[in-house]
């Protein structure tokens, strides 16, 4: 395995883990906050909270997808 390969798995699993996360993070604060006002069983607490916080989701999914690939073209472009 060549250092590019190692380089480029080492910077996908930084940006599953910074998703990662990040959607956890979000998650249990959102669950925090919409806990006490949502009536009902756990599963609609949930619904409301991934109904609140997609834009969060999509927008840090969009930043790490975009870092791995404008990684991997900052190593195609070096050598």
């Amino acid at each position: 395995m060549n250092d590019k390969s190692k380089k480029l798995r080492k910077m996908a699993t930084w940006t599953i883990a910074v998703f990662a996360t990040v959607f956890a993070l979000s998650t249990a604060v959102l669950w925090l906050l919409k806990y006490p006002i949502t009536t009902g069983s756990n599963w609609n607490v949930l619904g409301a909270v991934l109904a609140s916080g997609w834009l969060i989701y999509v927008v840090a999914a969009i930043l790490c997808i975009a870092a791995y690939f404008g990684y991997k073209y900052y190593l195609d472009r070096k050598k």
